[in-house]
């Protein structure tokens, strides 16, 4: 019997304020396997894709994109998981 791993990818849009998309951006960057593949810096729009093996580690990623000063929201959009990799 092989090992069973998950593998999670969540698509957020983070709002801010377009005078903060680059601070933002920036720290957002930061986070482990997270990626920025679009960006709306006059309606301060931050599209970004998330993935982690651990369902817990991504949720208090997605918590932690929430807290960064000058984020207004963040909402989920898409999440697949895929149980055996």
């Amino acid at each position: 019997m092989k090992n069973s791993q998950e593998w999670h990818v969540c698509g957020l849009v983070v709002q801010t304020r377009p005078e903060n998309v680059a601070t933002v951006k920036e720290i957002l960057l930061n986070v482990a396997n997270t990626e920025i593949p679009a960006v709306d810096k006059e309606k301060g729009k931050i599209v970004v894709v998330m993935q982690s093996q651990d369902q817990r580690e991504l949720l208090e990623n997605m918590e932690n994109a929430r807290n960064i000063e000058g984020v207004i929201a963040v909402s989920l959009v898409y999440h697949q998981q895929d149980d055996d990799l």
